[in-house]
């Protein structure tokens, strides 16, 4: 009966997701192979054409398209995604993210059927059909994948990448989770790879690891993340965020330099455009920044302590407990607070983003502009 009740919830907020959100999708065309629907579509406009394929691309909602079941990204996971977000009716560091969707890209080694301003734009667009409300959270999932190809492995047997966005409101956890905070599991036996194996600066759309991470260290627990550790057993990130631990030192109070805060250093955790943030947050305040290739899971306990998680859909998440033990007093801690106001303040700043409602001129302009308010 449980179990049918939160699959009942779950359709539920499908059918929210579903009737607001809206898809750009851009995917060559190979008669058999790409889906009717989306051929014949009156949404879809005819691309630039790529040598012997035509491209089509266009917004429609989640219902009215598909991809194709011959999709490297369905078939191996061979595709690469961003998540952006959309706050006071501004998209956050939209170039910052543009820029790391293409350098993740790169690393794939899929070429993107657009540049970034012409890319940009299309979601853009997404976004305004939308009509988001002036308050109304969203959130974007850019996803380009190697494309369709035949059965085999080989991707030079693919014949154009596949693009796509979706645009919808977002909603990762209850508020009440931000006022009291939240318990993470361990995974213990499925490790985080390095970048020898997979280089989490890319962010692939494969996350069977992170899948089964979570999988394990929530296993018969209401907990919504676990920390995934490295070979040698330091924390390297949770399976979705990046994780802060943050030392209280004797005078905290008074001396912003006797916070001490730690995270995992990059070689087995994403770069996250919101880890980066708050480092700089952090660095402004007056507090010691470090990141650290050693942070072990019970570094974070203790009375003197605070964590917390980051990352674009979760902003900051207050940790209060690892594997049933306190973190700190086992409330979200000040310095998190702290931290968590700037963030905030940051997303209604001008400087932090582009207004939803720029036209194309606009957005180009801000597109070719080097100045970023954060240092990546």
């Amino acid at each position: 009966m449980a179990e049918n009740k939160v699959v009942a919830a779950a359709i539920r907020a499908l059918e929210d997701v579903g009737a607001k959100a809206r898809v750009f999708v851009s995917m060559p065309v190979v008669k058999g192979i790409t889906p009717r629907m989306f051929v014949k579509s009156p949404a879809s406009e005819r691309a630039r054409t790529h040598g012997p394929f035509t491209r089509l691309h266009g917004i429609f909602a989640l219902d009215e398209v598909g991809l194709s079941f011959l999709d490297h990204a369905a078939l191996y996971g061979d595709a690469c995604f961003e998540g952006i977000l959309i706050r006071n009716g501004m998209v956050f560091l939209y170039r910052e993210h543009i820029d790391r969707f293409w350098n993740s890209a790169d690393g794939l080694k899929i070429e993107i059927p657009y540049s970034k301003e012409e890319l940009a734009w299309h979601v853009m667009s997404t976004i305004q059909a939308v009509g988001f409300e002036k308050n109304e959270s969203g959130y974007i999932r850019l996803i380009v994948t190697r494309g369709i190809g035949d059965l085999g492995l080989n991707p030079k047997k693919c014949v154009g990448a596949t693009a796509y966005a979706v645009v919808s409101t977002i909603k990762l956890y209850p508020k009440e989770a931000y006022d009291k905070g939240i318990e993470l599991g361990v995974s213990k036996k499925i490790r985080r790879p390095d970048a020898t194996i997979l280089d989490p600066r890319i962010k692939s759309n494969n996350y069977l690891n992170n899948v089964l991470g979570l999988i394990e260290g929530t296993r018969n627990l209401e907990l919504f993340e676990s920390l995934m550790l490295t070979s040698d057993g330091s924390i390297a990130e949770a399976t979705v965020d990046n994780v802060f631990c943050v030392i209280k030192e004797t005078g905290y109070r008074t001396k912003p330099s006797k916070v001490r805060v730690l995270t995992p250093v990059g070689e087995y955790c994403l770069q996250g455009i919101t880890r980066a943030c708050i480092m700089d947050f952090a660095r402004k305040i007056g507090y010691q920044v470090e990141e650290v290739p050693d942070l072990m899971p019970i570094d974070l306990l203790g009375p003197n302590r605070e964590c917390f998680m980051t990352g674009t859909g979760a902003g900051i998440m207050p940790i209060v407990k690892v594997s049933g033990n306190l973190v700190g007093d086992g409330k979200p801690g000040e310095i998190t607070k702290k931290l968590l106001a700037e963030l905030q303040k940051a997303m209604t700043n001008p400087a932090f983003g582009v207004s939803t409602s720029v036209d194309r001129g606009q957005l180009s302009r801000y597109m070719r502009s080097k100045k970023s308010p954060v240092k990546l």
